[in-house]
């Protein structure tokens, strides 16, 4: 597995520890997984281990709505 995306997992799995299997989850914003307070606290952890910032126009449904969408953000950010 990609490291980036496993680090993605491991945030998403400190930010809600009663989710099992982020990967199968196929709208995590939409579906309700995620909560405003989890993009913001998701926001930080990403911003914070892979030392990048996210700018307002980033944040959208296609870059936090999949764990795919949020390393290809991750990826694009790092560059």
């Amino acid at each position: 597995m990609d490291d980036i995306k496993q680090q993605i997992l491991e945030i998403l799995s400190e930010i809600k520890p009663d989710v099992d299997d982020f990967e199968s989850i196929k709208e995590l914003v939409h579906g309700g997984t995620l909560d405003s307070l989890n993009i913001v606290m998701l926001i930080g952890e990403l911003s914070d281990v892979f030392n990048i910032t996210i700018p307002p126009q980033e944040i959208s449904y296609e870059n936090f709505d999949t764990v795919d969408g949020l390393v290809n953000m991750v990826k694009r950010l790092q560059d």
